[in-house]
């Protein structure tokens, strides 16, 4: 009994050995995995935490509902930064007692309070939001999926370039919003042969703007650059008007997407002279996925703004394990851009994607924000719409599109 006892044991020994040479030991962890969601859920801006939130849960569904995330079931663990960098901090630590394989979020409010925190601790992230501050990053385990604010102000320099308008004179409320466009419009726009010719960089909201005005119009622009809220425009719109000065293009930023701007300047004249722009909205196969597996998730096939972002952040990540056969971040981390942006099938929804890699098959997955290709700063370029209320400001037609590729050509 003894001398069998002993032979069990040494085949269990030499099988555990085999197992453990092949990566696949006994007691191996082959159970679910955390994906942390570090977003803003109260505080500033609380309805910026629910649409991530609502990608995110889509993007897990879809994904356990087609084998996981290498084979992984996905649980969420949800810690709220209030919209707050400091809070962000705490919010990341508490995070981080889940081991999460990654993160997503936060928003563009808080991410400067934890941005270097995931490179030390090898916690892949990708972030969401439009901040400039983002655009030249080099960390290597941050990944934003979100267009940054930048391709908003290429878009502008590159229609106004196409139109033909190279002497533009620019408009530019104070603030840090407004001014983080500045830099990246004036920088496309002069490196493709414009010429600003005057900059009104102004404090909101005062009585008259006509010094302003007189200045930016000394040199005949042919084109206005321009962002302020529309109490501001409605000033600077009369005092343009006095001047005789209502007979050029003025090109917004998103805020000429608000009708409040083209009432601010008078329907009947943006509907002839003020264009603003808006993201391009989704479409194509990967869209139209999206919006059945959203309908199934929310019991809506209408998904609210930036969702798509986060749903398409949670499919690469898992692509990316996939591909690497490894849930571990020091290997999976350098496969983002393989399954993102490689040379391979381009695929539509995870479940083709791990198809494809399964066959041996590289992959180029385009998800539903757009085809996700990432640049030496781990940032994506985005599409967008020039827009135009019609005269009765009931709708908001497209004028001209800048596309995503056409965004990356002139990206720095």
């Amino acid at each position: 009994m003894r001398k069998q006892f002993a032979a069990l044991l040494t085949v269990v020994a030499t099988v555990s050995l085999l197992l453990s040479a092949c990566g696949t030991s006994p007691g191996a962890d082959t159970g679910p995995i955390t994906v942390g969601e570090l977003f803003p859920m109260t505080g500033r801006e609380p309805f910026v935490g629910q649409w991530f939130l609502h990608g995110a849960k889509v993007g897990i569904a879809d994904i356990n509902a087609n084998g996981g995330c290498d084979g992984h079931q996905i649980n969420a663990k949800l810690a709220d930064t209030a919209g707050d960098a400091v809070d962000a901090v705490t919010a990341l630590k508490q995070l981080q007692l889940s081991n999460p394989a990654f993160v997503l979020g936060p928003s563009s409010l808080e991410i400067e309070g934890v941005i270097n925190t995931f490179d030390p601790n090898h916690l892949p992230d990708f972030v969401e939001g439009g901040t400039t501050q983002l655009d030249h990053m080099n960390n290597k385990y941050v990944w934003r999926t979100t267009p940054s604010d930048s391709t908003l102000a290429i878009g502008m320099a590159y229609y106004a370039i196409q139109k033909g308008y190279t002497n533009v004179g620019l408009f530019f409320e104070s603030t840090s919003n407004a001014a983080g466009v500045v830099d990246p419009l004036t920088k496309a726009f002069t490196n493709h042969g414009g010429t600003i010719s005057d900059k009104e960089l102004v404090t909101p909201h005062q009585s008259s703007y006509r010094s302003e005005v007189e200045k930016l119009f000394a040199s005949n622009p042919q084109a206005i650059f321009m962002q302020t809220d529309p109490q501001t425009a409605s000033t600077f719109f009369s005092d343009v008007q006095q001047l005789g000065h209502m007979n050029v293009p003025f090109i917004l930023t998103d805020a000429g997407a608000d009708v409040n701007m083209a009432k601010a300047m008078g329907l009947a004249n943006a509907s002839k002279y003020m264009t603003g722009m808006n993201g391009s909205p989704p479409a194509g196969p990967a869209w139209q996925y999206y919006t059945q597996q959203y309908q199934k998730v929310w019991g809506t096939n209408q998904p609210v703004t930036l969702s798509q972002n986060t749903y398409d952040s949670v499919i690469i990540a898992c692509l990316a394990m996939t591909a690497a056969h490894s849930t571990d971040p020091t290997v999976w981390n350098n496969y983002v851009t393989k399954v993102a942006e490689g040379n391979g099938e381009v695929v539509t929804t995870y479940k083709d994607g791990v198809a494809a890699l399964k066959a041996g098959k590289s992959i180029n997955f385009n998800g539903a924000s757009g085809s996700d290709d990432y640049n030496q700063f781990h940032n994506v370029a985005g599409s967008w719409d020039v827009v135009q209320w019609d005269p009765t400001g009931t709708n908001l037609n497209t004028v001209f599109t800048v596309s995503e590729q056409q965004i990356a050509s002139w990206s720095v």
